[in-house]
């Protein structure tokens, strides 16, 4: 089974044919998890590792591309592995065939900054409103003060 879980959408489907999107990946911040599904393979997470193991990330997309989960647009939403689903077949994932533009739009994105130097973020970082607010984004998170027994005498 390929890697690469995020909100997506899976194979499930409402009475209009649209499937369904759920938060996938991260239970604890979901509202509702539908417990019956997932779990839910969804290329762009791949995508978005390709500057943190990209020997790893590159193996996972042609698994994903092994898989049937490349349409004519490139990856597919997601693939669906849900235990739900009849396997007697021996068949594999149920592939979501549909694009969203701004999963799409954060792959185009990875790709570019593997390819290109990290370049999406050089241009990024370069704005001077972001430059303005960058020292907030290096900014450690501290835990509540603590004080020793020695420390409160000595105050």
């Amino acid at each position: 089974m390929p890697r690469g879980i995020s909100e997506s959408a899976c194979a499930k489907t409402d009475d209009a044919g649209n499937y369904q999107y759920f938060p996938f990946g991260v239970p604890q911040l979901a509202v509702h998890k539908p417990e019956e599904y997932g779990p839910v393979i969804s290329p762009y997470s791949t995508c978005l590792a390709l500057s943190v193991d990209p020997p790893a990330a590159l193996r996972n997309l042609r698994k994903i591309q092994h898989m049937r989960g490349v349409g004519p647009y490139g990856f597919f939403e997601s693939l669906d592995f849900s235990p739900l689903r009849d396997r007697s077949q021996g068949r594999g994932p149920e592939i979501v065939r549909c694009w969203m533009a701004h999963h799409q739009g954060m792959s185009l994105l990875s790709i570019a900054n593997f390819l290109h130097d990290e370049v999406v973020q050089k241009w990024f970082h370069s704005h001077p409103r972001v430059q303005a607010t960058e020292l907030l984004l290096q900014e450690k998170a501290v835990g509540p003060a603590r004080v020793s027994a020695a420390g409160a005498k000595a105050a």
